[in-house]
């Protein structure tokens, strides 16, 4: 059994599915960088972050809802800084842009709540890692 690393809420769990959600929807990038740019270094990169989602999904589930209360994070603690910083930094990217870059439509203000949702997760749970 894999040592838990960090427990988070429901609320938590919905803000960092959203983000790994949205990461996961640029994994053509990886494609690109092996076979159309034969950009190795960019392609490893990308490769090592996918595989952070994919850890991450296999603690707080595949599926958009789950009736879990709580759920228990077995990322490794250096592991799950790293791609919570990477995610929050994504977020903050994108709750950053500007009305012009972007469409502002009911859905957009929709998908701003569940990112801002997915920072605010970030920064919670790396504030309880860093004081371990």
């Amino acid at each position: 059994m894999p040592n838990v690393t960090a427990t988070i809420n429901r609320h938590q769990r919905e803000g960092l599915y959203e983000l790994v959600r949205n990461h996961l929807g640029s994994v053509g990038d990886l494609w690109n960088a092996l076979e159309q740019q034969e950009d190795f270094a960019k392609a490893e990169q990308l490769g090592i972050e996918f595989g952070e989602d994919f850890r991450l999904l296999a603690d707080i589930g595949w599926q958009p809802k789950d009736d879990r209360e709580s759920f228990e994070l077995t990322v490794p603690t250096h592991d799950l800084m790293e791609v919570l910083k990477r995610l929050h930094g994504e977020a903050a990217t994108v709750l950053s842009e500007s009305g012009t870059e972007r469409e502002s439509q009911e859905a957009d203000a929709e998908t701003d709540a569940r990112f801002q949702l997915g920072l605010d997760a970030c920064e919670e749970v790396l504030v309880g890692l860093e004081k371990k």
